[in-house]
């Protein structure tokens, strides 16, 4: 009976064996799966980074150079740390008062950034009801929103591959994204975080739709509301809403199901009503003094005879006296704002008549972009401070941790026009040959790595343009940092193809066993050489 027993009791503990080394194999095989592949490694290191950066002491953020005004009375929010202007810019500010009474400022009118401050807000408040905003929570919405975006970037590029090639090319990803120049900006009230996580999902969920990667409906919902949270970010790039909307529309060609075809044509046209009323509602933010740049540091700057070039605006020569002048050091301020200035300079500058001069003066355009995309090339503005001012940092102080590649931007890179004319046209000749046979073949899956790639090109150039003829020379690097983000995506993507077609060279002409070979000969001769010498 004892053997009977003992039996049974060896059987059971053979099957609990045997149950846990199950289970223990489904974990290795799910991590396997799941966390050791280069995307979630990928999205798990630029996480570290973030959590070291942004929430833990030194923490790293932006200043404020008086830009967000309004973002923090749509919020309710105010300074409760009282700094001064030029403090504000050289320190990172963390903690926020939120308003308990009336704001007299408060606008309705919101952008889509409001909707995630908001949220913050609500979270910090629930948590914490010391009635103090911390930022680090808008932070940590914006890194989530940004981590997904990354993992979806990273996933488009390694086509769920494992070879090396995979694995370095993220790892370029992460160098690139998770540089500190960028990732600072959750830290701030600026809309650079929010335009960062949707400009990659903006075109990303194109690129993924051609390779099938995922569920068309849910690539198409990411599309759209992404097209809508980055258009409503701006007064600038509600244009763009319209050529996305236009696109969304298109994509109904993808697959012939009639429910696809409705959400697209649904949605696109629903972004490009929502983008015209945005364009007519949002504040341009165009003052007086973007306008006086818009002139002395573009226009009249750039041309031979600044005279003539104010007789096109049906402009007094005299303001010739303005070029190359900034706003603080040309005319005192009561001129500025004089009723006279305003008749005979300001009413008379408009964005669409500077567009229609540089149509007519091409050289003067291709000087300014120029100039533009050596700013650009500097993804952080020098001006503002990244350490708080309790932490004892001299004013103005960045941080250089982990910002090899910006550097490499503002330092090596090539930062002139000439250089992304022919970026533009390498990018252009590698893919539109794939484009040009997915039309002939009438299979519109191919054709959207082209397209995806092309929308980040052409929302980047936009910024480009747009920002010399509002604000010429002055201000761009924060301004134009959609246009870096945009340049290093494709960029970004470029060099993932060439990782993998090198690795497929090397697979073909078996470079690795000419290698082993090599070696095994030279451990053969030195053990001969051993022999002999003995």
């Amino acid at each position: 009976m004892d053997e009977a027993y003992n039996k049974v009791d060896s059987k059971d503990m053979m099957d609990h064996r045997n149950k846990t080394r199950d289970f223990l194999k489904g974990i290795c095989l799910w991590v396997y799966k799941n966390v050791l592949k280069p995307s979630s490694l990928g999205v798990i290191f630029l996480f570290i980074l973030i959590i070291m950066l942004l929430f833990f002491n030194p923490i790293i953020g932006m200043g404020d150079d008086g830009s967000n005004a309004g973002v923090l009375s749509q919020s309710n929010l105010y300074d409760v740390e009282e700094l001064t202007p030029k403090q504000s810019m050289a320190f990172f500010e963390k903690n926020w008062g939120i308003m308990q009474y009336f704001n007299e400022s408060y606008s309705s009118l919101s952008t889509s950034q409001t909707p995630f401050i908001n949220a913050a807000v609500k979270l910090d408040f629930g948590l914490t009801r010391d009635g103090v905003f911390d930022l680090r929570f808008y932070a940590a919405i914006i890194s989530i929103c940004y981590l997904f975006a990354s993992y979806l970037l990273f996933e488009s590029v390694t086509k769920g591959k494992r070879t090396v090639s995979a694995y370095l090319i993220v790892c370029l990803g992460v160098f690139f994204f998770g540089d500190t120049a960028y990732t600072a900006w959750f830290n701030s009230f600026y809309a650079q975080g929010i335009s960062l996580f949707s400009g990659i999902i903006l075109a990303i969920t194109l690129i993924l739709m051609g390779q099938k990667k995922y569920n068309d409906y849910f690539l198409l919902v990411l599309f759209f509301s992404n097209a809508m949270i980055f258009c409503l970010l701006n007064h600038q790039y509600t244009i763009l809403g319209i050529f996305m909307g236009i696109l969304g529309i298109l994509l109904q060609y993808v697959q012939p199901r009639k429910t696809f075809k409705i959400i697209c044509i649904a949605g696109g046209s629903l972004l490009i009503v929502v983008s015209i009323i945005g364009f007519f509602l949002m504040s341009d933010n165009l003052t007086s003094i973007n306008k006086l740049h818009s002139m002395s540091r573009g226009v009249l700057m750039t041309a031979d005879n600044p005279e003539t070039a104010l007789e096109y605006f049906g402009i007094n020569p005299q303001y010739s006296v303005l070029t190359g002048t900034n706003y603080y050091e040309a005319i005192s301020p009561e001129t500025i704002n004089s009723t006279d200035m305003a008749i005979d300079f300001f009413n008379k500058i408009t964005p669409g008549k500077i567009a229609g001069y540089y149509f007519g003066n091409p050289g003067q355009l291709y000087e300014m972009m120029n100039l533009a995309v050596e700013a650009s090339f500097n993804i952080r503005p020098s001006w503002l401070g990244n350490y708080e001012i309790s932490q004892g940092y001299p004013p103005g102080t960045q941080t250089d941790f982990f910002t090899g590649w910006s550097y490499f931007k503002a330092n090596i890179m090539p930062g002139n026009f000439g250089f992304i004319m022919i970026w533009m046209g390498i990018i252009i000749g590698v893919y539109v040959r794939s484009f040009r046979l997915g039309i002939i073949a009438r299979n519109e899956r191919n054709t959207l790595e082209f397209l995806g790639l092309m929308t980040w090109m052409f929302i980047g150039i936009w910024q480009l343009y747009f920002s010399v003829i509002t604000t010429g020379d002055t201000d761009n690097t924060g301004r134009l940092f959609v246009f870096s983000l945009t340049f290093d995506l494709i960029t970004f993507v470029i060099l993932g193809k060439l990782f993998f077609w090198f690795g497929k060279k090397l697979e073909k002409t078996d470079l690795k066993n000419g290698v082993n070979k090599f070696l095994k000969r030279k451990r053969n001769e030195k053990s001969v050489q051993g022999g002999t010498a003995e």
